[in-house]
């Protein structure tokens, strides 16, 4: 394991095979950085839906810096609780405990957090009428959807070949989270594998 494998892998100095990239909090003393300064990266973890409970955290987190005024001096942590945790999953993984308690959670706590559901209609090789009701999440979760009378979601769709679209969605979605401390569920849908997810799932296999 040489110097440079840590530098440009702190998740796990080149111990794991897998590509999820971070950055680094700490300098090369152990000390703090300042964070707002870089754009911030939480390691993601090999178990599916695993990273949505420390996506709920770091939302959380923002939430905390913008309401409790004795953190509002450790500047180089937050902007004042102006962060907003951006996270990403696929439509298989939804079908996990840890998404729908992390979802209810976000909900509940009214977090500035926005939830991509990347949406190819698999889950490696298995379709999504196999391993999700209605074979479609954001119909799942519509309860969530916000009212005038209710907190929730802001659910917003969007395919994922509709490029101006896609732009305008996110730019909204960051607004509303950053502004009004709301968490956000985009669903991509309409999405392809350029290959295959794994030997389990070669987009050979796949037909669309």
């Amino acid at each position: 394991m040489g110097i440079s494998t840590s530098i440009m892998d702190p998740m796990s100095a080149g111990r794991q095979m897998g590509g999820h990239f971070a950055t680094h909090s700490l300098d090369e003393n152990g000390n703090w950085k300042n964070l707002t300064l870089q754009k911030n990266s939480s390691a993601d973890i090999s178990p599916t839906a695993g990273q949505m409970p420390r996506l709920l955290g770091l939302a959380q987190a923002s939430k905390v810096f913008r309401n409790v005024k004795e953190l509002q001096n450790h500047t180089q942590f937050s902007i004042s609780g102006n962060e907003v945790a951006w996270g990403t999953i696929g439509n298989a993984s939804t079908s996990e405990g840890l998404f729908f308690e992390t979802i209810n959670a976000a909900g509940v706590l009214q977090v500035p957090m926005v939830m991509s559901v990347w949406d190819d209609e698999y889950g490696i090789s298995v379709h999504a009428k196999h391993q999700t009701t209605k074979e479609n999440i954001s119909e799942i979760l519509k309860g969530l959807q916000r009212d005038e009378e209710n907190n929730g979601y802001e659910i917003v769709k969007v395919n994922g070949w509709d490029y101006p679209s896609l732009i305008e969605t996110y730019q909204k979605a960051g607004e509303i989270a950053r502004s009004e401390h709301v968490p956000v569920l985009i669903h991509v849908t309409e999405l392809t594998q350029p290959q295959g997810h794994s030997t389990s799932g070669s987009h050979e296999d796949i037909k669309y």
